[in-house]
């Protein structure tokens, strides 16, 4: 893969586990979700990329009140 943000072919991919909180004063009130994408980043500028799966892009959706 070649870097979006500087071009440069040097990524390497990484597992990794993020803790998202909704926004604003209503997003104190909803349970967070935690997703373990795999992270693709750029050793030369520390530009990362992932993708939510399925699963947790649902449970995004559900806890936001949309439906996928």
């Amino acid at each position: 893969m070649i870097c979006k943000k500087c071009g440069s072919d040097n990524q390497q991919q990484f597992s990794a586990e993020m803790n998202v909180h909704f926004p604003g004063r209503e997003g104190l009130s909803k349970p967070t979700v935690m997703l373990f994408p795999q992270v693709v980043i750029c050793l030369n500028c520390g530009f990362g990329e992932f993708a939510v799966s399925n699963a947790e892009l649902q449970r995004l959706a559900m806890s936001t009140g949309v439906s996928k």
